[in-house]
């Protein structure tokens, strides 16, 4: 009785296991299972499906953990819209409280290549929700992330002179894409 017992949980568990496109999130100061949960509107169970050994209780800030590509918060989608097309720029939607120089530093941005591609434009007092112009291959290590899991970017895009190194973004690749495998060879068919 306590084999079966033991074989039905481990079976219960592999039942858990759903196969799916993933894509790496570093957790932030705050973060928390859940609350990364509420934001992409993705289920716990689908996280810790994903994350094998992770803890619901248990993460810290700077980890990597993978999150189901297709479930994106809304500033995912703002990122991605605004690099939609072709050119030298990307937009940039402000977020409340925001200044040129929060945007700028953790991009590896110098304000003359925004005040360059933003004339005209009173940098020193944005506003939450207007839309500047940021050069196209600067990002910082979330954007990085969330462009090479959901929008399927290679990361030869993004220049290995600032940021993410090129060996880190292969690492966070190959790393998702060993467990989207793991999951789909663990499903139950």
């Amino acid at each position: 009785p306590r084999v079966s017992v033991a074989r039905t949980s481990a079976r219960s568990a592999r039942l858990t296991t759903r196969a799916m496109l993933v894509r790496p999130y570093t957790v932030r100061k705050g973060d928390t299972i859940f609350k990364i949960s509420q934001k992409r509107d993705v289920k716990i169970d689908d996280i810790l499906s994903v994350n094998h050994g992770l803890k619901k209780d248990v993460i810290e800030e700077g980890q990597t953990i993978l999150l189901p590509s297709s479930k994106l918060s809304e500033r995912d989608r703002e990122i991605l819209d605004g690099v939609k097309g072709r050119g030298k720029y990307r937009a940039y939607p402000v977020r409340k409280g925001e200044s040129i120089e929060d945007i700028i530093e953790k991009r590896g941005i110098k304000m003359t290549e925004v005040e360059a591609l933003n004339e005209g434009v009173d940098l020193t007092s944005l506003k939450a929700f207007q839309v500047i112009k940021l050069p196209r291959n600067k990002y910082t290590e979330r954007e990085k992330e969330m462009l090479v899991g959901c929008a399927r970017v290679p990361a030869a895009f993004f220049s290995g002179r600032s940021g993410m190194a090129f060996g880190k973004m292969a690492l966070v690749v190959l790393v998702a894409g060993v467990a989207a495998i793991a999951a789909w060879k663990s499903r139950d068919d």
